[in-house]
């Protein structure tokens, strides 16, 4: 089945037919009802390929995450997937890991593809091998970093992040409200290497020196839960520490279920926040309190500034999302 029988059937040009499919000029609404009538009758799918030549367009954005498990990568990877949509694209996945070589490769593909733009999902594309490139690509088409802060402004590259900062520091001005003396931050053994990890770091210290001035700055760095949930106790013990601020939910959740099986008051002994108000912290036998960082209104964003690129409308090149402390059964 081909373009020309579509036209033949339908009585009209192959032209026509072709301004039906892509919209590149006015047809009346007559003949683009007898188009599309025969265009379903006979089950013709146009071919992309053609229609990108003629176009210019795929309308298919590349969207890449380094773990499509992680809460983060996948709740973003489906709000900018359903954002999309309302646009007309789609979007084409890349779990890219955390390895250099295979963001390299990835990007490679989708510049093969001709996509329209790419979305990258979280700060480890802030990395200075795999960022080279990717500013190289932004003179090619757009380039949308989710989770990023750069340095410079580049004309193609839009960037939305999340108050990180803001949400640690309101966390523990409401463990302080609540009466809670000595918190400590506990965090995943790695994740000082990128960008976000080690703003939610500084931002732990910063709280404490404003919030709790007297107090020392005390963190643990966790690798394996069930093998150090007895050192942590110790720590807590040893420091009088009564609350914690995990850097995720994942890490709370896990930290939680020891503390309960151990019998540990949660929260009449110890505090517990998380970061990213993830759907399984609510689903605990106390909901764990967290940090939202707005994911929905980000991608939202994201879509809505790409859009204006694209249609070179003015645009935000950088825009920081207010995250909000959500207080729950933990705190």
């Amino acid at each position: 089945m081909s373009i020309y029988d579509v036209a033949k059937k339908a009585g009209v040009s192959v032209a026509t037919v072709s301004r039906v499919i892509n919209g590149t000029a006015t047809v009346s609404q007559e003949t683009r009802e007898k188009v599309l009538k025969v265009i379903r009758e006979l089950d013709y799918v146009p071919n992309g390929i053609a229609r990108s030549l003629a176009t210019n367009k795929t309308e298919s954005i590349g969207i890449m995450v380094s773990n499509i498990r992680n809460y983060f990568d996948h709740q973003l990877a489906y709000e900018l997937e359903k954002n999309l949509n309302k646009y007309g694209m789609v979007s084409i996945l890349c779990n890219t890991t955390l390895d250099t070589k295979k963001k390299l490769d990835y990007l490679y593909l989708l510049r093969e593809k001709k996509v329209d733009a790419i979305i990258t999902v979280g700060s480890m594309y802030e990395e200075k091998a795999f960022l080279k490139e990717l500013i190289k690509a932004s003179n090619t088409f757009p380039v949308i970093m989710i989770n990023a802060i750069l340095d410079k402004k580049y004309k193609n590259v839009i960037t939305v992040s999340s108050d990180e900062q803001k949400g640690i520091i309101d966390s523990v001005k409401f463990i302080k409200a609540r009466g809670y003396k000595n918190p400590i931050y506990i965090y995943p053994v790695d994740s000082m290497k990128n960008r976000s990890a080690v703003s939610k770091r500084k931002a732990f210290k910063k709280a404490i020196e404003l919030i709790y001035p007297n107090n020392e700055v005390i963190e643990f760095e966790s690798s394996d839960v069930d093998c150090e949930i007895i050192e942590v106790i110790k720590l807590l013990r040893d420091m009088k520490a009564d609350a914690i601020q995990f850097e995720n939910d994942n890490l709370a959740i896990q930290y939680y279920k020891h503390f309960i099986s151990l019998g540990i008051d949660i929260p009449g002994e110890i505090a517990i926040v998380g970061f990213d108000n993830i759907d399984s912290s609510n689903y605990t036998q106390k909901a764990i309190s967290s940090i939202d960082q707005q994911l929905g209104l980000q991608a939202k964003i994201a879509v809505e500034s790409l859009e204006k690129l694209i249609k070179e409308e003015d645009f935000n090149h950088e825009t920081i999302v207010d995250t909000i402390f959500l207080a729950k059964e933990t705190t």
